[in-house]
């Protein structure tokens, strides 16, 4: 896994031009965003909220009860400290909103594997449960790395007891690198939670998810700093590492 030509890019090589490939970038501030900044480049979405730094957009799809969601705000941290963050699947429960259970069900490679994932539910709604598909794609030019995660059947995991598998999951988190101590995260939700589920329920997942998930990273880096060095080391150039192959346009 080494640079084109074996070769390290250094930080700056890097970052150097991170906030043009933001687009709006420049409008962020160090613990969010302006909703101008997103009102022009998601036309399709409404605004929802504002909360933590975390502005929360919808977006509402025929014959569905769940609309597609996200959220978006700023880590003040490295884009690989964020993905090393991610990349700890065992450790999702910690900071996951509801996360009850998570772990790797089968590794393909360093940049795909299956994670089964369990979500606790208020009483009386059973406890949601899935499989995903997820992978793990970058671009040096970009400054910025997409996981990606879609629902998946695994004979390996099938449904457990106690809860409802969901039909369909897919969505990603994007890390944008600002510079190299901010990372701006968009975290996009598309899903079919199975079964009914009360309104205010759905309601209130479109509401704080985004919300809880976007600051739980935030927690868990700063929580976590200095505990992912061998990640680090491999992989970020701000420590010695080197770029993926993969990563490269």
């Amino acid at each position: 896994m080494g640079t084109s030509g074996n070769r390290i890019w250094t930080r700056r090589e890097w970052l150097g031009s991170a906030v043009l490939a933001g687009g709006s970038a420049a409008l962020v501030g160090s613990q969010g965003l302006t909703r101008t900044a997103w009102a022009q480049e998601d036309g399709e979405w409404k605004h929802l909220m504002t909360e933590n730094g975390v502005v929360v957009w919808v977006r509402d799809e025929p014959g569905r009860t769940v609309p597609v969601f996200k959220g978006i705000g700023t880590v003040d941290a490295g884009m690989f400290e964020c993905l090393a963050v991610l990349d700890d699947t065992a450790r999702h429960t910690e900071w996951m909103s509801n996360c009850k259970v998570s772990k790797v069900v089968k590794a393909v490679d360093e940049f795909e594997r299956y994670v089964y994932n369990r979500t606790k539910a208020p009483w009386p709604v059973s406890d949601r449960d899935v499989v995903v598909h997820g992978t793990i794609q970058g671009s040096v030019a970009k400054r910025e790395v997409w996981s990606r995660f879609q629902s998946v059947s695994l004979p390996a995991m099938p449904p457990q007891d106690g809860c409802v598998r969901m039909p369909r999951l897919r969505g990603y988190y994007r890390l944008q690198a600002l510079d190299e101590k901010r990372t701006r995260i968009t975290y996009q939700i598309d899903a079919d939670s199975g079964g009914m589920l009360p309104e205010w329920l759905v309601a209130r997942t479109v509401r704080k998810l985004p919300i809880d998930t976007v600051v739980g990273l935030r927690t868990q880096v700063a929580k976590t700093r200095g505990k992912y060095q061998g990640f680090l080391g491999k992989y970020d150039p701000a420590f010695g590492g080197q770029v993926p192959e993969r990563f490269r346009d």
